[in-house]
């Protein structure tokens, strides 16, 4: 697996919109949540009529810790790590849960 950290800030709202994005060169395909404290597909910003997606609701959960941590949240709160597989790697599968079952 290779990872690299292309940003850090504090434009939860900006990342979201470009990761949902095609991306600068079509490379954003089926983009999904694949991890978080729930279940990942319930987490998933839903897709309206006119095809957008709302992530009102994913950044409100998002930024509860940060309201908690209150004067001590860091400022800088938000990173973009991209990851890919080597290309002998096999395919993943976001399926998850506990022995087998999905949450």
């Amino acid at each position: 697996m290779i990872a690299r950290v292309h940003d850090r800030g504090h434009h939860l709202q900006g990342l979201l919109w470009y990761l949902y994005s095609p991306g600068r060169r079509a490379e954003h395909d089926n983009p999904r949540l694949v991890a978080g404290w729930r279940y990942p597909a319930r987490l998933e910003p839903p897709v309206s009529e006119d095809g957008q997606r709302d992530f009102r609701r994913l950044i409100a959960l998002m930024r509860v810790p940060l309201i908690l941590l209150g004067d001590q949240a860091p400022t800088e709160y938000v990173w973009h790590c991209s990851i890919r597989a080597a290309p002998g790697d096999p395919v993943s599968s976001n399926r998850v849960g506990r022995q087998g079952v999905e949450p």
